[in-house]
């Protein structure tokens, strides 16, 4: 029976909102007007924030950590490195001096192209989707590949230059181009190598290995200190912690930690400021809301009190209000997300360097599933206000104002 009043209670409201049709539709357009520029915030702050971390995490220079002066830093430091959960991949660096060489084809004639040496390992990030380079190969860079013209396959000839006893002598290699690296991975002329042939050309530089060509060791010495190392973190959210901790250590390193936590910082300032819109927007939505509904049922206390006459519980009297609340804010909603989806569509044909070419705005389905939530949860709660006051109807008023 109890059932079967709320059904008839809320089929008597919804037939009472369509009655006052244009009262109904200023209620949902003011839902609307406060729930649309929610949505919209909400959209905005995905969508910068989005793009602004999607900067930096494709490029996984944004996750590089590298020590800014030579040290020496023995195997036991990078097994700790490794062994850390933040840490994706870390290899060492030869001094700063020595990570040199320069290379030309074979049939070159003019000066070789000087570049950077890079050891490198499985797992680099920024050789990601590329053949590893083996024994005598090496992975180029853009730059450096396109000023020697030189794709995969390609031979090359590696030159490490010294001065010993006030004579020049140079080291010439012949090595084999395995990959090119995109030109996002590095921007400037370098070539990977595996740490053995690295460690070759640094030996060779210090004077403890000749000119003649050596072979290259399998694996280098266990013993050795490297004067530095390239990191990467897991995670751009990893970063700071790892230059914090570095840093406790005495170990200076260069990293984008800056631009990782202003980025962290812009995602919970804009957080905190659209908590704060939300809550101040809700807060009036709920006064608002809830005065509407009280004063529509005491507009309406003679007609609800001829219905208690009629037999209708007071629960079915606390239904005529939620009912309408819930039509109201499902309503209302539907309008906020169409003209805040709307407004999107305009917001992201804008060319905002923000972005870089991506969208500014970024409404999801979950964020209007979650306005839809609140909305319909905060409008129950300012029916409530207006129930209690129809279930306090006695049928008797319905006699006396007959």
């Amino acid at each position: 029976m109890a059932r079967g009043t709320g059904r008839l209670a809320a089929g008597l409201a919804l037939a009472d909102a369509r009655h006052d049709a244009r009262l109904s539709l200023a209620t949902v357009i003011g839902i609307a007007a406060i729930l649309a520029p929610l949505i919209v915030l909400a959209g905005l702050k995905a969508g910068i924030v989005t793009a602004i971390r999607d900067g930096l995490t494709q490029s996984p220079r944004a996750r590089e950590v590298v020590n800014t002066a030579n040290r020496s830093f023995d195997a036991g430091f990078f097994e700790a490195m490794r062994a850390r959960r933040d840490v994706a991949f870390v290899v060492p660096r030869t001094r700063t001096l020595a990570a040199s060489g320069g290379f030309a084809r074979p049939d070159a004639s003019d000066q070789p192209v000087r570049a950077e040496l890079l050891a490198t390992a499985a797992g680099d990030p920024l050789l990601a989707g590329l053949p590893m380079p083996e024994g005598r190969s090496v992975v180029l860079s853009a730059p450096l590949a396109q000023r020697l013209g030189a794709e995969a396959g390609a031979p090359l000839r590696m030159r490490i230059d010294r001065i010993m006893g006030g004579q020049r002598e140079t080291l010439a290699l012949d090595v084999t181009v395995a990959a090119v690296a995109p030109p996002a991975a590095f921007a400037r002329e370098a070539a990977f190598l595996q740490l053995p042939l690295l460690l070759l050309a640094e030996d060779f530089q210090d004077g403890t290995i000749g000119a003649e060509v050596p072979e290259v060791d399998a694996a280098p010495d266990a013993a050795r200190a490297y004067a530095g190392f390239r990191l990467y973190a897991r995670g751009i959210e990893d970063v700071v912690a790892l230059a914090r901790d570095l840093r406790a250590m005495g170990i200076e390193a260069d990293t984008r930690a800056a631009d990782v936590a202003a980025l962290l910082a812009l995602d919970r300032n804009l957080a905190t400021l659209f908590a704060a819109i939300a809550a101040l927007g809700g807060a009036g939505y709920l006064v608002g809301l809830g005065v509407g509904l009280y004063a529509n049922v005491e507009r309406k206390r003679r007609d609800l009190a001829l219905l208690r006459l009629m037999g209708l519980s007071a629960r079915g009297l606390v239904t005529f209000p939620a009912t309408q609340a819930a039509a109201f804010a499902l309503a209302g909603v539907a309008l906020a997300a169409t003209v805040a989806l709307g407004l999107e569509t305009f917001v992201n044909r804008l060319d905002l360097a923000v972005a870089e070419g991506r969208a500014v705005s970024a409404i999801g389905a979950r964020d209007i599933a979650l306005a839809a939530a609140a909305t319909l949860v905060g409008a129950l709660l300012a029916a409530g206000f207006a129930a209690r006051r129809a279930a306090s109807i006695a049928p008797g008023e319905g006699m006396r104002d007959a």
